[in-house]
């Protein structure tokens, strides 16, 4: 009994240190794909692509184990911000964790960027170079990339997004992305368009925001629960 108990605990420990690992949003932390909402879509035609990807999303982690061998992502796009790309991706990235004990890490791409950043001179407090964080970002199994192409393009972004896709690819990690843009239409080096396309399944999302409806309708719960006070 007592084993059976410092067992659980260490499932739970281990559980505990994965999800906060991840770095998940706290408002998205807990979402899973079995509690994203199809309905909130105002029309048939974008009600049927955000269960296709819902349905495409589910047999992405129940199928992981062959996936993982593969090392294929998925790149969810939709050209309005609010469609349910991050919450369903986070989503596979909390049933990952939760459901296949994987190891995931979430981060845009501004938070990519600002990290490799902290590396340099005297702004680097955690004594690491950028050698070494990149190394550490290449070797995450799971890696959600959110909102590329929100980055300008230059040069200097290129260079360290070429280094961390290409070293990805090569190890076949896996990569799921989220963006506002196709992935031909990213203003990117092609050479980063390019590992993107071997990387990573396109899936389409409406064009249409549901954070603003969810929003409402969460406003409109609160002015109830305030006026029944």
């Amino acid at each position: 009994f007592i084993r059976a108990c410092e067992c659980e605990k260490a499932q739970r420990d281990r559980l505990e240190s994965r999800l906060k690992f991840a770095a998940i949003p706290r408002e998205l932390a807990g979402q899973t794909i079995d509690s994203f909402r199809t309905d909130c879509y105002s029309t048939e035609q974008n009600r049927s692509l955000a269960e296709m990807a819902k349905s495409l999303a589910a047999q992405y982690v129940k199928n992981f184990p062959k996936i993982r061998e593969i090392g294929k992502g998925l790149y969810f796009h939709s050209a309005v911000k609010g469609s349910g790309k991050t919450r369903l991706a986070v989503s596979i990235a909390n049933d990952l964790i939760t459901k296949q004990a994987v190891s995931v890490k979430f981060a845009t791409t501004i938070q990519i960027l600002d990290q490799i950043r902290n590396t340099y001179g005297d702004r680097n407090g955690w004594g690491i170079s950028e050698q070494e964080l990149t190394n550490q970002i290449i070797s995450v199994p799971v890696l959600v990339i959110d909102d590329i192409g929100a980055e300008q393009s230059k040069d200097w972004v290129n260079e360290r997004f070429y280094n961390i896709l290409n070293g990805r690819m090569i190890e076949k990690r896996i990569t799921i992305f989220t963006s506002n843009y196709r992935i031909n239409e990213l203003k990117l080096d092609e050479r980063i368009v390019n590992r993107i396309e071997k990387m990573a399944l396109p899936i389409e999302f409406p064009d249409e925001s549901i954070r603003r409806m969810i929003a409402q309708s969460e406003n409109n719960k609160l002015m109830d629960c305030l006026l029944g006070m």
